[in-house]
């Protein structure tokens, strides 16, 4: 992918994940791209109100679920 995803494609992800719980690897796995080239998607998605954080588990991963 050329481009970094854009937040829709980020939710749509999530969504297609199946779970109550994700982090950035997971949407980065399922779309095929890099962690840090989701940074800008999520952060939209965050900031619309889409997915929101949950916790940091031991390893100071985030932790994020829908809110939609």
């Amino acid at each position: 992918m050329a481009q970094s995803p854009t937040a829709d494609q980020v939710v749509d992800a999530a969504r297609e994940l199946g779970q109550e719980e994700f982090t950035r690897g997971d949407i980065a796995g399922k779309i095929g791209v890099e962690k840090p080239d989701v940074k800008s998607g999520f952060n939209e998605a965050k900031k619309a109100g889409r997915i929101e954080k949950t916790r940091d588990d031991e390893n100071n991963t985030g932790h994020f679920k829908l809110t939609d």
